[in-house]
């Protein structure tokens, strides 16, 4: 039985955009389409609502069939630890409703929640039956949040917290590997920021290819749900 496989890139924002551009296009023209990872704010003072160049982006690649998934809100808040990770449900319901009036302000709508780093508090989950979202994914794997349906695989991922150094990524691709081999849903994730490094774009690319030939069906997230 064939698997699939689910390629995110997160962390995409002016100084970033460039490299993930390049590996969105390589992948692409590999027949994998690639998930977009959005957030409104991401380092210091960068804000997508002033980034006339990064918005144009990601609505041509929105025009093309690349899903967007909203990412969280204030992702420097986090420093350490991930944003939604330990939020009560109080704050995450504040937080959730900042990110989406920000994202509706400027055009974005989206069906998918994932928090930075894949990391969901209980309070999180609670309240996103509260929101217009069919699906969220976290560490554990991939909820619809219409059907109370669960879909467990874990993320596989390079930089977002994780790691990126040629170890670590020898072992996302092995694991990407049996992952695939056995039929299972593999779910392969980059931050954009470590998509600079040649090598590890390269690597990550292999990763998927990996999970391709093994009869890996690429899907989006929304996809995969609605199986």
């Amino acid at each position: 039985m064939s698997g699939r496989l689910l390629v995110s890139v997160s962390s995409i924002f002016d100084q970033t955009r460039s490299a993930a551009d390049g590996l969105i296009k390589d992948l692409r023209a590999d027949g994998i389409e690639v998930s977009l990872l959005v957030a409104p704010r991401i380092d210091g003072d960068w804000r997508l609502a002033k980034d006339k160049e990064t918005r144009k982006w990601l609505e041509k690649h929105r025009e093309i069939g690349h899903e967007l998934i909203l990412n969280g809100f204030d992702q420097p808040v986090q420093g350490r630890r991930s944003e939604f990770a330990s939020l009560e449900a109080h704050e995450a319901r504040l937080r959730l409703i900042g990110a989406i009036r920000q994202m509706e302000k400027i055009g974005f709508n989206f069906s998918v929640f994932a928090p930075p780093r894949w990391r969901m508090s209980e309070g999180t989950f609670e309240v996103l039956s509260e929101f217009d979202f069919d699906f969220a994914a976290s560490t554990r794997g991939m909820h619809n949040l219409k059907t109370g349906d669960f879909l467990a695989c874990r993320n596989l991922s390079v930089g977002e917290g994780f790691g990126a150094a040629k170890w670590w990524r020898k072992n996302v691709i092995n694991a990407v590997s049996r992952g695939a081999a056995r039929g299972n849903t593999v779910r392969l994730s980059a931050s954009a920021r470590n998509l600079e490094n040649p090598k590890v774009a390269r690597d990550f690319r292999n990763a998927a290819l990996g999970a391709l030939a093994l009869g890996a069906q690429p899907q989006s997230y929304s996809q995969a749900m609605q199986r």
